[in-house]
């Protein structure tokens, strides 16, 4: 999720230890208990470090090892001990690091539940993880989920706790229904293209709207499910084979692009100067006008590579939602 709501999550799951009695007691406890799950909800995401050193290596890098299994508890660890230090609070450490590894676990799975997806069996498996079913930002859990904080805020509703225990309930009903209600989409889909190779389903900001990318023999097929009516948009045939994609398969940008996509796509094109441009992209994430997540080398005549980018090239609120 993008880290305004991670930031959000963070602060109902807090909200939900009011139902303990030391917490709803002690302000400096309840303060602590604030600090491990907005940062543990954050944590995660402190690979974007990385970014300072390329593009090329944060999308290599990010939601990898700082989203794996293993990293959990360190976080929890790390965040629970600050706390209970800086709020003095030390008698209650352990449940301070039940609530960090609780954020940060919330943060691994919903990123999970986006097409982007995490890596968070490493080291064991390498695979990116995802579930199509969320995206980065969803109206409906922000909306769910700032009421919730607004109305203990402002003392509007029931008991400040059970306001958070219940967002927490639609949370989880509304993933698992999302959940489903994609893997509907992606057989209804499979039937309508019985001859495909792969099928990819990614979520539209509204409950209703799915894109799809469908790889058969001939190539792809890319389109638009809204509610019952079928908006194909394109054919896209493979691409021929030329010299400088080859040339281009040893740049980095390349490879990491490679790693990370499901639906790897290249076309390429001559430039007046001689040169060549070629462009590397994962089709799951295709819109109208281009393809937002791509990689481009470009090459001079003698096929030596001149230079290279990767990155997203999209505004956040421009589909695809990821």
């Amino acid at each position: 999720m993008d880290t305004g709501s991670h930031i959000l999550f963070g602060v109902t799951l807090a909200g939900t230890a009011l139902f303990l009695p030391e917490v709803a007691a002690d302000p400096y406890l309840a303060a602590a208990v604030v600090s491990v799950s907005v940062v543990g909800s954050l944590a995660p995401d402190f690979d974007a470090a990385v970014r300072l050193k390329s593009r090329d290596a944060y999308l290599k890098h990010h939601r990898g090892i700082s989203h794996a299994l293993p990293a959990w508890p360190i976080w929890a660890g790390i965040l629970s001990g600050i706390a209970s230090w800086a709020w003095g609070v030390g008698d209650h450490s352990l449940l301070l690091f039940g609530f960090a590894l609780a954020a940060v676990a919330l943060h691994v799975l919903f990123d999970w539940t986006n097409a982007y997806g995490v890596q968070f069996l490493l080291p064991l498996r390498s695979d990116w993880l995802h579930l199509d079913a969320l995206c980065l930002t969803d109206p409906f859990l922000i909306l769910v989920h700032l009421s919730a904080a607004l109305s203990a805020l402002y003392g509007i509703g029931p008991h400040t706790p059970w306001i958070f225990l219940f967002a927490w309930a639609i949370t989880l009903l509304y993933a698992g229904w999302r959940i489903a209600h994609h893997e509907l989409i992606v057989r209804r889909v499979r039937r309508r293209y019985r001859r495909n190779l792969a099928v990819h389903v990614l979520p539209g900001l509204w409950w209703f709207r799915w894109q799809y990318v469908v790889q058969t023999e001939e190539g792809f097929e890319m389109g638009v499910l809204a509610g019952r009516r079928w908006l194909p948009f394109r054919h896209l045939p493979y691409s021929p084979p030329h010299d400088c994609i080859e040339a281009s398969l040893r740049v980095s940008s390349v490879q990491t692009l490679k790693r990370f996509a499901k639906r790897e796509y290249v076309s390429w094109a001559e430039l007046p100067n001689g040169g060549y441009v070629v462009t590397w992209t994962d089709l799951r994430f295709w819109r109208e006008k281009d393809w937002p997540f791509r990689a481009e080398v470009r090459l001079d005549g003698k096929l030596n590579v001149v230079a290279e980018e990767i990155g997203w090239y999209k505004r956040a609120w421009e589909a695809p939602y990821v």
